[in-house]
């Protein structure tokens, strides 16, 4: 019985060492071929796809593309914003990574306010969830950018003392 409690031992170091290599082999994936692969990204399934093959590439003029790619996704393909749904349910970094590019501060306020403008009004049925997501990410934007923006309701108005009666 005890050398098989041994056999899972080049089986475990091979998972190790798999998963030591492969993080390191997408980092060296080369980013020649990234601003052809973002420019055709019109679905969400693309930008995701795009974003693991190229998100260490989101950097420079790479950025920018990623940055037009996600308008193209939400802005233009706002009828299917319900396939985001299921893709940011499952992929923590793709959601991750989505939400820190809507909520950056260097994301122009006319887009994020037609992101903004899109979830409030035309938010397709039962895609709430991924609505309410897609505006806080930008409305955390707008703070960080121009907080004079955000609505905040004033201080409600005290009555002054009343005096006393002598």
């Amino acid at each position: 019985m005890r050398p098989r409690d041994l056999a899972w031992r080049p089986s475990a170091a091979a998972f190790f060492l798999a998963a030591a290599i492969f993080p390191a082999a997408a980092a060296d994936k080369p980013c020649s071929d990234a601003d052809k692969a973002i420019d055709g990204v019109t679905s969400w399934s693309a930008l995701q796809r795009a974003v693991a093959d190229f998100g260490h590439c989101d950097k420079g003029p790479t950025a920018d593309l990623f940055t037009e790619a996600i308008l193209r996704v939400v802005i233009s393909g706002w009828p299917r914003v319900g396939d985001a749904g299921p893709i940011l349910d499952k992929d923590a970094a793709f959601r991750s990574w989505l939400m820190t590019r809507l909520s950056s501060p260097s994301l122009s306020t006319q887009d994020s306010a037609g992101i903004r403008d899109l979830a409030k009004s035309s938010c397709p049925k039962g895609q709430q969830k991924v609505c309410g997501d897609l505006l806080a990410a930008v409305e955390m934007g707008r703070a960080l950018s121009a907080p004079e923006l955000l609505q905040i309701a004033p201080a409600p108005a005290t009555a002054p003392p009343a005096k006393a009666k002598p």
